[in-house]
């Protein structure tokens, strides 16, 4: 069976190295944009693209290629890289959440499963747990996870390749001054990619959450056609996952994106990193504030349908919270300079003020030429973006830099 994204055999010329390599990632391009690329002449990329059709290793689009902001007329002819016939083995873990997915390499769902984490905050009790609902998922697609070509697991927390948790080797100064500390941080304290490749014997990597859903919206969902984008996690934790140059941007040490640990409050309360004032600290005070004014507590849900339902006092508290995440991502803005901002689309009909109130703060903290080139978008994928970023993931064949549709 087929283990991986078709690879370039060892005897394949240099040119058709890069050519492939332009197609890795899910990218669909036309011979044109491929020479732009490459940096190789149109003939030779022509020539290159018909060997390789005929060998099987890409296939033509006649449809658009995904690019979002296209001429009129007659849509570019465009190749991608042929799909392997299995699957790819999603295990995304949130705060809250285990889900469980067979899903194609074009991302078509053979099968899905979800179950509630509870308080549990052991790493090998629910990596096994996880593991069973893998099972079960690919057992509903007539498969085992073992049989897949390629797993992802994706992980809810700062979180350093080879290493595990970011924020696991606190200072003890910090543990004692938080003492939840010992027990939030005993959650993926390790990298559990060598377990999961010893359990399933097949190709594995294990990613940030965020970084995920932000190569899912790049490559499936909002972003589709943009280069550079900043996807914003709320529902199930504060994050970003950052797109730039058509790339998943991990950082020096894998950590770019921790956007929860922005200080927003200089003296304001200890979050769980061992600093204070952070932005997930405004988050959690923003839900605690919408939850204190009803007689019983409101899940993300209850606050969905509060907005969609137009009560003005839920919608007033998203707008503040909203203005506070846009006065961060203004200087992120001016920064990056990113084509757009996507926010996580689980937010449903939460999003709408959540986002007014970002453009307003951004509004006014940016130069004007900066503000009117930065779309704001809500995610189109919800909860399934992780799922779909691991396919994107497992596609672009596990490289340090994961390219993404360009």
């Amino acid at each position: 069976m087929t283990r991986a994204v078709p690879a370039p055999p060892s005897g394949t010329p240099g040119n058709e190295r890069l050519v492939l390599a332009a197609l890795r990632g899910g990218a669909v391009l036309s011979r044109t944009e491929l020479s732009a690329t490459t940096g190789l002449p149109k003939t030779t990329v022509t020539g290159i693209a018909n060997r390789l059709l005929q060998r099987g290793m890409v296939v033509e689009h006649t449809a658009d290629t995904g690019r979002r902001h296209r001429s009129r007329g007659r849509p570019a002819s465009g190749l991608a890289l042929a799909d392997p016939g299995g699957l790819v083995a999603a295990l995304c873990f949130s705060h809250t959440t285990i889900r469980a997915a067979a899903v194609g390499w074009d991302g078509t769902f053979a099968a899905h499963r979800q179950r509630d984490i509870g308080g549990d905050r052991d790493q090998q009790r629910v990596l096994d747990r996880g593991l069973r609902l893998l099972e079960e998922a690919f057992a509903e697609a007539g498969s085992t996870p073992e049989q897949a070509d390629f797993a992802v697991i994706g992980v809810p927390a700062a979180f350093e390749r080879g290493v595990g948790a970011a924020f696991g080797r606190m200072p003890d100064a910090a543990r004692e001054a938080v003492p939840e500390l010992a027990k939030v941080f005993g959650w993926f304290r390790s990298d559990p990619q060598p377990m999961v490749t010893e359990r399933l014997g097949i190709p594995t990597a294990a990613e940030n959450y965020a970084n995920l859903a932000a190569l899912g919206e790049a490559t499936a969902g909002a972003g589709r056609g943009l280069d550079d984008l900043i996807y914003i996690k709320l529902v199930e934790g504060v994050g970003a996952g950052l797109i730039l140059g058509g790339r998943l941007h991990r950082g020096a040490r894998g950590l770019a994106g921790e956007l929860a640990h922005v200080q927003v409050l200089p003296n304001g309360r200890w979050c769980l990193c061992g600093s204070r004032g952070c932005l997930a600290v405004t988050y959690g005070d923003f839900v605690e504030t919408i939850g204190s004014t009803y007689p019983q507590p409101l899940t993300v849900a209850d606050i969905r349908e509060l907005a969609a339902a137009g009560e003005v006092g839920t919608r007033r508290i998203l707008a503040d919270l909203g203005r506070g995440f846009g006065r961060v991502l203004a200087d992120v803005c001016v920064l990056l300079s990113p084509e757009a901002i996507i926010v996580d689309g689980a937010l449903g009909a939460a999003a709408e003020p959540f986002v007014a109130g970002m453009r307003e703060a951004m509004d006014q903290r940016m130069p004007s030429v900066m503000a009117e080139s930065v779309q704001l978008l809500t995610g189109e994928l919800g909860e399934r973006a992780e799922l779909l970023g691991a396919v994107a993931l497992a596609r672009a064949g596990q490289l340090p830099a994961a390219t993404v549709s360009r």
